[in-house]
């Protein structure tokens, strides 16, 4: 007996083709699979979220390092600021990215005062 012979990938990669095509004008400025903000409270809750998560992050590794290695506060300390320069640096790094943003955003139309806009 002869076995199947498998179905052809054409159909598959004809249709991953046209997705592909069809959501490379929806994809985000931040990058593929990336979701930018496109509010401002969305962007003050990102920029809090990533200084609130550096600092975690931080002070969780200086204190794990402290009790491993039984050197006190020290580590906490310095992981802390660590930290927080990190969360810093990603909120500008943020900002410049919305300011990126907002700069390719096409130019409002301009405001043509009527007589009815003078009284």
């Amino acid at each position: 007996m002869s076995e199947p012979t498998p179905p052809s990938n054409s159909d598959f990669d004809a249709r991953l083709k046209r997705l592909k095509e069809a959501t490379r004008d929806e994809e985000s400025p931040g990058g593929p699979g990336r979701r930018v903000p496109t509010t401002m409270s969305g962007f003050a809750f990102r920029i809090g979220v990533e200084l609130v998560v550096a600092l975690v992050v931080g002070a969780g590794i200086g204190w794990l390092l402290d009790r491993w290695l039984g050197t006190g506060p020290f580590l906490f300390l310095l992981f802390f600021f660590l930290g927080a320069a990190a969360g810093i640096l990603n909120v500008f790094r943020a900002a410049k990215e919305m300011q990126r943003q907002v700069a390719s955003l096409p130019p409002a139309p301009a405001v043509i005062e009527d007589e009815d806009d003078e009284r």
